[in-house]
This record gives structure tokens, sequence and C-alpha cells, in this order.
């Protein structure tokens, strides 16, 4: 039988396997994580490359604590795909949604009973104490008169006696608007738009919006916040009026 001759076993480079760990260990002493630094100091990753994820996970822990950010969010951030102004922004209008969404100035003075001023259709403008609400009317009882039924599409703007003293040194009237006044709108969608988007951009920055109203009053004023059906605009600095999204014609800033 013919002798068929072995191949010598080959033995193991360990000088080779330690010099790869040492370099690891040096490059892990410098604080890279040590499967990181294996792969660098084994060639399956280059330097450069190692040192901009570390630069990139140290920028994610930084959102997530700076912020209170998810991981994947901060790292969508963190290698430029989603904006950090624009992710903050959008939560803040959420929060704020969420706080103000179901907000009425009309529902809060048939609470409190306190006096205000009514702007209704038909350039109306009456002082009374909101006795009732309802889905779609409430009822007044005003200084002066009977109490009243009155339809929220019939309502304009809300605010209180003092803050009116204020409101009607600055209120400017669109004269067209004025001489061929427009009614109020039923359905929704035919109505001026006027999005929280936009409305809460303008109370974001606390930029001054001009507002123009079906039957042409024009206010200016900063907006300080916006529910479901109303916003409220802060006029002179001290002054609040409550204007209902309904009856808007047009905002400009």
């Amino acid at each position: 039988m013919a002798h068929i001759p072995q191949k010598p076993l080959v033995k193991r480079r360990k000088g080779k396997d330690t010099n790869i760990r040492e370099r690891a260990e040096e490059l892990a002493a410098t604080g890279m994580p040590f499967q990181m630094a294996m792969a660098v100091a084994s060639g399956r990753l280059q330097l450069n490359d190692a040192l901009e994820r570390m630069v990139q996970q140290d920028q994610v822990k930084r959102l997530m604590e700076r912020h209170d950010l998810s991981r994947a969010l901060a790292t969508q951030i963190a290698m430029g795909h989603a904006d950090l102004d624009t992710v903050l922004a959008r939560r803040r209008m959420e929060e704020h949604r969420e706080q103000n969404r179901s907000r009425s100035k009309v529902v809060e003075a048939s609470v409190t009973k306190v006096p205000v001023v009514l702007g209704l259709h038909g350039k109306r403008r009456i002082t009374a104490v909101i006795d009732s609400v309802d889905s779609y009317t409430f009822q007044v009882i005003p200084e002066k008169g009977e109490v009243e039924e009155i339809h929220k599409l019939q309502l304009k703007y809300i605010c209180g006696v003092d803050d009116y003293k204020q409101l009607r040194k600055v209120l400017r009237t669109n004269k067209a608007l004025s001489k061929n006044p427009l009614e109020p709108v039923e359905k929704p969608q035919d109505r001026y738009s006027c999005g929280d988007r936009r409305l809460f951009q303008y109370l974001d920055r606390g930029k001054e919006v001009e507002i123009t109203l079906l039957e042409g009053e024009i206010i200016r004023g900063v907006v300080v916040w916006f529910s479901r059906f109303e916003f409220c605009l802060r006029v002179r600095s001290r002054a609040n009026v409550v204007i209902l999204r309904h009856a808007l014609h047009n905002l400009t800033s």
C-alpha cells in the first residue's frame, strides 16, 4: 500500500492575533468601543469611518438627553435625514393642540358668569352674561334686553369688557366689506382656510398678524392660543380678543 504523505499542520499565527488585540486595546483606551476597535485593528473598518460613527453616536446620545427624543428619531437627525428645529416645532404644535383642542372662551364665560362683549353678525355688539351653551347655540342675558338665544355662527368675536376698551382703539374697517358684508358660511369646507399648522407658526414665532372678519372688522395682534373653533389674539400687548374661526375672511402676517 502506497504511503500518502500528509501536509504539515499550519500553526496558528498567534503573533498576528496578539498584535491585533494589542492595537484594539490601545484604541479602546482612547474611548472607542472594543468591538469597533477590533474591527479597526483587523482592517475591517477604516479608522476615519469609526471616528465618524463615534461622533454620530455621541450626537445621538446628546439629542436624546437634551430633547427627550427616541433613539430612532435622534439617529435620523444626526444622519441629516430629519431637521431638529422642524421636529421640535412639530412636537410643540402637537402639545399645544392637545392642551387647547377643546378650549372655548364661550364655554369659559358661561362658567364664570362674568359679562363679556360679543361681536355678532348684523354689525351688532352686545355686553352680556352667557347663561348656557348648547351644541349649536348659546343663551345670553344682555345688560339691556331680554334673554336671547344666539346661533354660534352668528358670533364673530368675544372678549372681556376691559379688553374691548383697548380693542376699540385699534379696530379698523375694510370699507368694501363693511358696505357689502358677508354672511356666515355653514359648510366648513366653504369657509376661509386657516389650518392649525399656519396658526401655530404665527404663535410660535410671536409674529403679529392682521385678520379681517366677514363684516369687515380688521384687527392686528399676536396669536396666543388656538383651539378647534377659536383662536385668541393679544392686542396692544395686554388685551385679549377671541376670534371665531368661522368668522374669518382673511388672515395675513
